[in-house]
């Protein structure tokens, strides 16, 4: 819900003379324009009342409709006074023509079941939900003072760390909040940030409109693209019933971004569809952009935003703790007072540590290329060596074939390795990823070459031939080494983990 006061360019409650209002996104412009600039909408000036309909009108014999503050495509949004107390509200009314629209409808109304369900300061707090006379649903809320983060960006551009960091981690409480009820928001951006005006930095999320409850019932369509294209997951965008906690977490990230650099992470280039980019490459890094960035808060950004859901913080208050490593103490010069989100310091990664992890990812993994293809080829001789039983008495023609398995092992691995690090060379989180995985390889090709000794000292006191088996074996360690981070999550192995105290 975006409630906020009336901008220049914000429509109010009439037309002024020699002026008409565009249907379609609510500007108000001279009389001589036959066309809307924005969308290009004809002017229509029969079918726009003078005066909207609503003003004065008292809903539920309580609130009273005194302005209009501000209209979207899908309602429209009052202030309204309580006629017994003296306190004003904002009233969001749906627009009339969308009400024979059942889905529609229904996003209305997860509106205020979502933020209903959501219990904190930095949640817009819904206050009631009452009907027109006409049986439109209106949703009745605080009333907020101040201007979104769009709205702030568009007048500065961008923002110094020490102004993003904590509006960042007051979205981090309110989303925090919201995946405690089993409320996921799937189209956060910096419009639906909203910044009250005071002495001290309060911030507030709002349109929780597309939002997934625990309780839905597959209102959203499988198919159906849910969110902003510039700021959604890439998960959400290929199955909007995929976007769960982990896809929140990113666009967190994905907003700092644009806080940060001045841009949404794939640009602003109208010619180009944001949902391609995202589907198919890592977005620049924030550094390239704007170079006074950081490297660890860059980090952290990559880390939000990395494009396996896995691979991102577990939990919002996880990311949360890695922004409140780079919070400093004094606010902006000029700005609000910050208020901060409490963290326990226990679970705080130091800021060195997050930028010495991400400085090291791309030298490590330019080693590891060498290392893993040296190794692989190596591997691959030895195995091929056991599996025929070749030992010092192996003729110069074998030695030969043994050497051109190396090296075309070794060469695959090096091209297969360079492809996918220059894929992810602007994340330095799919880099530590890849470095794992790599790392974890090198292990599991250890652990079976020891496996295939044991196996041959073992059959060579047995006196029999023994390949398969040796290369059965080293499969087997092999499978269980690479299924391990998916093995370990299993609750039994979890358990014993937990009573061997590893």
């Amino acid at each position: 819900m975006k409630e906020r006061l009336p901008s220049p360019a914000t429509p109010v409650t009439a037309r002024p003379t020699g002026s008409w209002t565009c249907s379609r996104c609510g500007g108000t412009y001279p009389a001589d324009f036959a066309v809307c600039p924005r969308d290009a909408t004809p002017r229509s000036d029969e079918s726009q009342p003078a005066v909207d309909p609503l003003l004065g009108v008292v809903l539920a014999g309580t609130y009273r409709i005194v302005r209009v503050l501000g209209e979207g495509g899908m309602a429209r949004l009052y202030a309204a006074e309580h006629l017994r107390v003296d306190r004003r509200y904002a009233v969001k009314v749906i627009h009339d023509d969308l009400v024979r629209f059942p889905e529609l409808l229904a996003r209305f109304e997860r509106e205020a079941r979502a933020v209903g369900k959501v219990r904190s300061r930095h949640v817009v707090d819904v206050v009631d939900v009452v009907r027109t006379g006409d049986g439109r649903p209106c949703i009745v809320t605080e009333l907020l003072d101040g201007e979104d983060l769009q709205a702030r960006l568009n007048r500065t551009g961008k923002m110094v760390p020490a102004e993003a960091i904590p509006i960042a981690r007051q979205i981090c409480s309110a989303l925090a909040a919201a995946h405690a009820c089993g409320v996921v928001h799937r189209d956060l951006k910096p419009s639906n940030v909203y910044l009250c005006r005071g002495d001290e930095l309060l911030v507030k999320v709002l349109d929780f409109g597309v939002a997934k409850l625990d309780d839905d019932h597959q209102i959203t369509q499988t198919g159906a693209l849910v969110g902003t294209p510039a700021y959604m997951a890439p998960e959400q965008a290929r199955r909007a019933a995929d976007a769960g906690p982990l896809a929140d977490i990113y666009t967190v990230g994905a907003v700092l971004f644009r806080m940060l650099t001045g841009e949404p992470p794939y640009g602003r280039d109208p010619a180009v569809n944001p949902l391609v980019l995202l589907l198919n490459q890592e977005p620049s890094r924030p550094r390239s952009i704007e170079p006074s960035i950081p490297e660890g808060i860059e980090a952290v950004i990559q880390h939000a935003m990395a494009r396996d859901p896995d691979a991102r913080p577990a939990t919002v208050l996880e990311l949360d703790a890695e922004l409140a490593a780079f919070e400093t103490a004094e606010p902006a010069a000029g700005g609000p007072v910050v208020a901060t989100v409490p963290t326990d310091d226990l679970t705080v990664p130091t800021a060195s540590r997050i930028a010495r992890r991400a400085a090291l990812a791309r030298p490590f993994a330019s080693v590891l290329i060498g290392v893993a293809s040296v190794a692989a080829g190596l591997w691959a001789a030895m195995l091929m060596a056991s599996i025929v039983a070749l030992r010092e008495s192996a003729s110069g023609a074998e030695r030969t074939l043994l050497g051109l398995v190396a090296v075309a092992t070794g060469a695959v691995v090096a091209v297969f390795q360079i492809r996918t690090v220059a894929a992810h060379w602007r994340s330095a989180t799919a880099l530590i990823e890849h470095n794992r995985v790599v790392a974890r390889a090198l292990l599991l090709g250890v652990a079976t070459l020891g496996t295939l000794e044991l196996l041959a000292a073992a059959v060579a006191w047995g006196g029999s031939g023994g390949g398969p088996a040796r290369v059965a074996a080293a499969g087997v360690v092999a499978a269980v080494g690479l299924a391990w981070p998916r093995l370990r999550r299993r609750p039994w192995i979890r358990a014993l983990l937990r009573r061997w105290g590893a």
